[in-house]
């Protein structure tokens, strides 16, 4: 039997959509709701969107977890995302290479370049690669997915963050005794 314990779990279409959402932020700092990213999928010249928001919903929370292909099409679209982020396996986690390969033509000519090429071929435009992001200021280190904007995970002035079931019943006893 193969060793899996320093192999990643491949993210689940749920976590893919929730880390979308956290870059995916309005002005003003808010992840787009349900009903928007279900309008969103609306076709131009069209009034009904292709997904409902009980079909967006459903995704997000986990509650259906294979969904038809335009509607990963639509989803995508609708996120600004590459549509093969949200198809299931660990090949296909990787963010910020599938959005390279999706916007720059020339990402796909030099990976096409590599087909036939040996290991250490591949290992020395890598070792290329990073030389050139150093002299660039860039860091060598690139993640699958970017992090989020600043302050994204901070709570909001006016927006109270929900308490956890522990500090709710803390809450509610100190309230018994008077404190």
């Amino acid at each position: 039997m193969a060793d899996t314990r320093d192999q990643p779990q491949p993210l689940s279409l749920s976590a893919k959509l929730l880390a979308l959402l956290r870059l995916r932020r309005d002005s003003e700092g808010f992840p787009p709701s349900v009903r928007d990213i279900a309008q969103a999928t609306t076709p131009a010249g069209q009034r009904k969107p292709l997904l409902s928001h009980g079909t967006v919903n459903s995704l997000m929370n986990g509650t259906h977890s294979s969904p038809k292909a335009a509607t990963l099409a639509a989803l995508a679209q609708a996120l600004d995302a590459p549509v093969a982020f949200l198809l299931s396996g660990p090949e296909w986690d990787d963010l910020t290479a599938l959005t390279v390969y999706q916007e720059r033509p020339e990402a796909r000519e030099a990976l096409r370049l590599m087909l036939g090429l040996e290991v250490q071929d591949i290992l020395e435009i890598t070792m290329k690669l990073k030389e050139i992001r150093g002299r660039r200021g860039l860091s060598e280190d690139v993640p699958a997915i970017p992090p989020p904007p600043p302050g994204v995970d901070q709570p909001r002035e006016g927006r109270p963050r929900r308490l956890s079931l522990h500090e709710a019943a803390e809450r509610a006893a100190e309230d018994l005794e008077g404190r």
